[in-house]
């Protein structure tokens, strides 16, 4: 991460160098305004933006962490797309839809989309994209994609994936984000390095002139696009700054026209700054990510159900919510208040209870923990509340800092038995949730036989929601009884603002700390 002063200056320096139903939109309330109809748009201005996200590289097949995505979305187009209200759009598929009792996802293609290197998007394209995520030997698409047996191209607008059987009802949701990405199957066959310099590989909005892995991305909009209500700047400049202090910096000095900001204290400052005549405007969500502890219960004395269960007692959902003044909402459940699979009347298992927490490691026969987090990220302060609480109840709990760009992928490859993050983020659809966080991407489930047979019940895509739900109402309980994951609260997100900025406030995928900037324009 780096310390405060070397984010700050990294900060100059960058600035220096210059079937689902569709959903329309609603706008939420925000401070200031949106600017939608207000003055002409500057088709010209560069959008300097600046957030905490890994940037490893572009190529949307090796992502090891969704942090990326808001970074590869303006490059890469998708099949669909989320609006701000969490509903599946078109996106390059017009329509979707499961036939011959849920065996085949049929997908309808724009015909009018090229990728900026000339080569038409068609049934092909998308063929040889999801053949691609599921060989390619780095992948991390190949659990997403897993459901889909085969792609049949039957003409340039209609491509037919072959499922397996029972399978796939999560596909559309997930084609929101990487799984969906399209490359330019001209570049996958030239060998176009993807990673670094895609250049006109995609068919996105803008396009990569320049990345600096882990420091900026610099984009140029395309000549042309489908959509003409999205690229309206004349570029955008992504810089990496995991110090929120340089970010909220930066937008007072005027050096940055839009960041994010949630870590403890930020959201109070920015109620106190973003005042009328201050030049700055807020948008503010309730974020789906958890604040949370992740157990390896596979591994070292987290594997055994006691010392789980008195570490899911022994946290208070109210001391983390007070270090971020608030902001952070206490909740005992694995998804928002309006996913369909959310627990009706709930009672988690494990209040918060230091004697109770006493009595099962005395039971357990004492136990040891390493609670690892994110230097410098918004996990720092409650791992350090966590590891107070753990020692409170007798059990041995040392810290384990490490890079943001190393904890999730090294929690996930089985390196660490405990850790404190803010990444589980309840997906569109929550077959997807069950995969990425309990079956397969964090493999959570020591016993996945415990919710298997449950997944691929509540999986079928010829079962209404209305049927699905419970079965997932049922998973989440054994999740939360195993305490294989101990929730603890949702953050509050705070998207700050330049004055001229337009559609601050129509942001996708903001409560979930991923920032789809395509609806961004400047003022004149």
């Amino acid at each position: 991460m780096g310390v405060k002063n070397r984010a700050r200056r990294r900060l100059v320096a960058l600035i220096a160098v210059g079937a689902l139903a569709v959903a329309g939109c609603s706008s939420p309330e925000s401070s200031g305004t949106n600017g939608a109809g207000q003055g002409e748009i500057d088709t010209t201005a560069v959008l300097k933006f600046a957030s905490a996200g890994p940037l490893r590289d572009l190529d949307p097949a090796v992502q090891t962490s969704y942090g990326a995505w808001g970074y590869l979305f303006l490059v890469w187009d998708r099949l669909t797309m989320l609006d701000k209200d969490d509903k599946i759009v078109p996106g390059l598929a017009k329509e979707w839809n499961f036939v011959e009792d849920g065996s085949v996802l049929e997908l309808k293609l724009r015909d009018d989309v090229k990728f900026h290197d000339g080569t038409p998007f068609d049934a092909e394209a998308v063929k040889v994209n999801i053949e691609r995520g599921k060989t390619l030997a780095a992948s991390t698409l190949k659990s997403e994609l897993a459901d889909i047996e085969s792609v049949e191209v039957v003409d340039k607008t209609t491509v037919r994936l072959k499922l397996v059987k029972g399978k796939g009802v999560q596909l559309p949701a997930s084609f929101t984000g990487t799984a969906g990405m399209m490359v330019s199957p001209k570049a996958i066959a030239d060998g176009v390095d993807i990673k670094n310099k895609p250049g006109t590989a995609g068919s996105g909005p803008y396009i990569a002139t320049e990345l600096v892995p882990q420091e900026k991305l610099v984009l140029k909009r395309a000549d042309s696009y489908w959509d003409p209500n999205v690229g309206r700047l004349g570029g955008i400049e992504l810089q990496r700054v995991p110090d929120a202090a340089a970010r909220l910096n930066g937008l007072q000095s005027g050096q940055v026209d839009l960041a994010p900001l949630s870590s403890a204290g930020e959201i109070a400052t920015v109620e106190k700054i973003v005042t009328p005549g201050s030049g700055l405007q807020q948008h503010q969500v309730k974020f789906k990510n958890l604040v949370g502890v992740y157990m390896r219960a596979t591994k070292g004395d987290v594997a055994k159900p006691e010392v789980r269960q008195a570490i899911a007692h022994a946290v208070d959902p109210a001391a983390i919510s007070a270090l971020f003044s608030g902001y952070c909402t206490p909740t005992r459940q694995l998804v928002g208040e309006t996913d369909p699979s959310r627990i009706p009347n709930y009672t988690y298992p494990y209040e918060f209870s230091v004697d109770k927490a006493k009595a099962l490691v005395q039971q357990a026969g004492g136990a040891k923990v390493s609670i690892t987090f994110a230097a410098g990220t918004n996990a720092e302060q409650p791992a350090n509340v966590v590891q107070a609480s753990l020692k409170a109840i007798g059990i041995d709990a040392t810290l384990n800092p490490v890079p943001n760009t190393e904890n999730e992928p090294r929690f996930i490859a089985g390196d660490f038995e405990l850790m404190v993050a803010t990444s589980w983020s309840p997906k569109a659809d929550p077959a997807a949730t069950v995969n990425t966080y309990l079956l397969n991407t964090y493999k959570l489930a020591a016993d996945p036989s415990l919710v298997a047979a449950k997944a691929a019940e509540a999986g079928n895509p010829a079962l209404s929601m209305d049927k699905r739900a419970p079965l997932y109402h049922d998973i989440w309980k054994t999740t939360l009884e195993q305490a294989w994951y101990v929730p603890l609260c949702n953050q509050t997100n705070a998207t700050v603002a330049k004055a001229n900025v337009v559609g601050f406030d129509n942001i996708p995928m903001s409560n979930i700390g991923i920032w789809d900037l395509r609806n961004i324009a400047v003022k004149k």
